[in-house]
């Protein structure tokens, strides 16, 4: 052929680089998508998934002054104020959840055993708002009692169980008011008149029902206990019968609402004090506090006070008053915030004192 002829030829345009084959490229999407697949399932199951735990997460500080109603008396209006502070329980747990407790120290999970026990959970939710009402009672007492007024009166020692000598003769429904003629109006009593006696004595105790009615003499032969034959042994778990006074210069309710726990009584004792006293107790100070309180103002250990405390530094309250025991605790995660140790409403009084408030002089108008 001539160099000058022409011939029509078809031209193909070929890629630059190497051609995959129809299968490769299908070798080459799995290894794109098989990954992420499974990234979705395993994400979708730890966000789906509910495990056996309880998170407690730092909760946050709860104003006291609204929430406490006087109902007889003068309120007096303080400048400050008393918080009590609670742990945010997440009681359904996804895997995240799990794994961001690992890297968060303010997170701690606890198995739901170590929290229900053999409750369920709404009876573990009623078990706290009942602890809540206990503290409640328990706190106007203390904070009354401090002021020279006693709201309750002890009337007899009821009975949580009975057993040994006492079974069959007297039941959770009975009230004993008196052993021998001598009246116990109090546990302690019933408990110092049993241990004054011998096993093999017969005690005669005055009994009535829980509501007062129906009295009755009941006849006890009196066992010995396992642990020691020469004490006494009546059979019962007792408590006392607590009744309200009538006529006090001074009463308040408590609305807590949903919140449930034994945890805020000494902030409850503290804030009662506040409001039905003239005068500054806090000194104008914003102070949050947790404890249990007995009825004997001795101030016990709570749950969670790490998350507690981490929700008094982040609530900006100025000072924050912890369980003696449990000090090293919160100073762990106080950071910058003023914390301090008591053991008795008293402790937590003189404190107040020292900055300025006049927690020593509290008193009745």
């Amino acid at each position: 052929m001539r160099p000058n002829d022409s011939v029509d030829t078809a031209v193909e345009t070929l890629p630059s680089g190497p051609v995959a084959s129809g299968g490769a490229q299908r070798r080459i999407r799995a290894r794109v998508w098989a990954p992420l697949l499974v990234a979705a399932v395993v994400a979708a199951c730890l966000t789906f998934i509910r495990l056996p735990y309880f998170a407690y997460r730092p909760g946050n500080v709860n104003a006291l002054t609204g929430r406490i109603v006087v109902t007889v008396g003068d309120r007096f209006e303080p400048n400050g104020e008393i918080f009590f502070t609670t742990v945010r329980q997440d009681s359904s747990v996804n895997g995240w959840e799990y794994i961001e407790a690992f890297f968060d120290d303010d997170i701690v999970l606890y198995g739901e055993g170590a929290v229900l026990g053999e409750r369920s959970r709404d009876e573990n939710k009623s078990f706290n708002l009942d602890l809540m009402q206990v503290s409640k009672s328990t706190a106007v007492a203390v904070a009354f009692r401090h002021l020279g007024i006693d709201p309750y009166e002890a009337t007899g020692v009821g009975m949580a169980g009975v057993e040994g000598p006492a079974e069959g003769l007297l039941t959770t429904d009975d009230v004993i008011v008196a052993v021998d003629g001598v009246p116990v109006l109090a546990a302690g009593e019933l408990v110092d008149e049993i241990r004054s006696r011998s096993p093999g004595q017969v005690v005669s105790l005055g009994v009535e029902s829980i509501d007062g009615t129906s009295s009755r003499t009941v006849e006890v032969v009196l066992g010995a206990r396992a642990e020691d034959l020469t004490m006494a042994f009546l059979g019962v778990m007792v408590q006392t019968r607590w009744e309200d006074v009538e006529n006090l210069p001074v009463d308040v309710r408590i609305e807590t609402g949903s919140v449930g726990g034994n945890s805020a009584g000494l902030a409850l004792t503290l804030a009662i004090l506040e409001l039905v006293t003239p005068g500054e107790m806090t000194g104008g100070l914003k102070v949050a506090t947790t404890g249990t309180i007995d009825f004997d103002g001795v101030v016990g250990p709570i749950g969670g006070l790490a998350q507690k405390t981490v929700a008094a530094r982040e609530g900006g309250v100025d000072l924050f008053l912890v369980p003696e025991g449990e000090y090293e605790i919160a100073a762990r995660h106080a950071g910058d915030l003023h914390v301090e140790p008591v053991a008795t409403l008293e402790d937590a009084l003189d404190i107040l004192a020292g900055l300025g408030g006049n927690a020593g002089e509290l008193a009745l108008p």
